[in-house]
């Protein structure tokens, strides 16, 4: 079955259109008979099927409205997250557990490129973009502290941004 909101939308201006035509013809029957029954029966579902009609446009506008708002916040959230978890790894080789010298050189300057291109990405939010280049200042610098802080003000910004949404 068929689950878009142009195929729901139908359906349930169909539904409504029967639904009308029965609730017509049920009572045109109990008033006056079969000529009743058959009037009120046709009115009342040519009346919902144009009310169905006219407004759907406006339905339609307003789920698409929607899902056009869904998408942007979904790429931002998603955004947010590939910088994260870029900057993370940006810190892993310019800090290493096993040494300084366990990540050589061309790594680490890869690394640091990923990382800044993430946070140039378009549709990152600008909290999230100034908090990233916090961060990635932080690195470049070396203090193990400041870093950790700007990470946690960086992961704060993009929990923000997520619960905004």
């Amino acid at each position: 079955m068929d689950t878009t909101p142009e195929q729901i939308s139908a359906r349930t201006a169909a539904a409504w259109t029967v639904a009308l035509a029965i609730l017509g013809g049920f009572t045109g029957w109990a008033w006056d008979g079969p000529f009743l029954a058959v009037t009120c029966a046709l009115s009342l579902a040519g009346g919902g099927a144009v009310g169905t009609v006219l407004s759907r446009r406006r339905i339609m506008a307003a789920v698409q409205e929607d899902q056009g708002k869904a998408a942007a916040l979904g790429y931002a959230d998603g955004i947010a997250d590939m910088v994260v978890l870029g900057i993370s790894a940006y810190r892993a080789v310019v800090f290493p557990l096993s040494g300084s010298d366990a990540v050589d050189v061309a790594e680490r300057r890869a690394r640091r490129r990923a990382a800044y291109r993430l946070t140039a990405a378009e549709g990152l939010p600008h909290q999230i973009r100034e908090a990233a280049a916090a961060a990635l200042e932080a690195i470049d610098d070396g203090g193990d502290r400041r870093t950790q802080s700007a990470m946690e003000d960086l992961m704060k910004a993009v929990r923000e941004q997520r619960h905004r949404a």
